[in-house]
């Protein structure tokens, strides 16, 4: 008896895991609630208790989950970052040939970024976020940086791609991807596709020979 109320109760599963999983869900809800908040009213004018409203839960136990905004928001990016940008690195560097290493980052990058407005709001308000946890978000897209620059060497070394810093290259082919979340029209998304095509184009054909002219 004790056992088939159990399985009616939550499938088989301990209380424990059935609480541990009714709080991940109620910090998934929000996460994408005070998210869109932010990109509706800015990060500035939203203050805990507007979230905790269209939450329906007092202030205090919206604490329970973060224990501030600024907390909030770096729950909210590293969680994105986990879920969105990372799985397209790992990918990434799968591949062996660093040509198609970057296309494939390059092309999901500029779709992840243009898939929701929440994008900019991440990018611009990591100036809000305090040192720490700066840092950490930071060591993320480092991480996509080395990347990045890994590739263009093999490139240049295998003389299939022009000479130039390293670096510079890396920021550029970034910084393109970046830049879209500031002028990207969110209500068009059938130009997604598009654009991330356009910047494999225009990044990889400004910096690769032609294929009869690999030195």
């Amino acid at each position: 008896m004790k056992k088939s109320r159990l399985i009616a109760k939550g499938g088989g599963r301990s209380e424990k895991e059935i609480e541990g999983s009714q709080y991940h869900d109620r910090q998934s809800e929000i996460y994408q609630k005070a998210l869109d908040l932010f990109v509706k009213k800015g990060y500035d004018a939203t203050p805990m208790s507007m979230i905790a409203k269209v939450l329906g839960m007092s202030k205090a136990n919206l604490y329970y989950y973060c224990s501030s905004k600024e907390n909030l928001l770096y729950r909210i990016h590293l969680d994105d970052l986990q879920k969105r940008f990372i799985p397209i690195l790992d990918e990434a560097e799968k591949l062996s040939d660093p040509k198609e290493r970057l296309i494939l980052f390059l092309r999901k990058f500029t779709l992840m970024c243009t898939s929701s407005p929440a994008s900019r709001v991440l990018v611009h308000e990591i100036h809000s976020l305090e040192k720490d946890h700066q840092n950490e978000i930071v060591s993320i897209w480092r991480r996509a940086y080395k990347f990045i620059r890994l590739a263009i060497k093999e490139l240049q070394q295998s003389g299939r791609a022009r000479k130039g810093r390293e670096p510079f290259l890396a920021f550029l082919g970034a910084g393109m991807v970046f830049w879209i979340v500031y002028w990207f029209d969110y209500s068009r998304q059938a130009n997604a596709e598009e654009l991330a095509e356009t910047v494999v184009q225009i990044f990889l054909n400004g910096m690769l020979y032609p294929v009869n002219e690999v030195r």
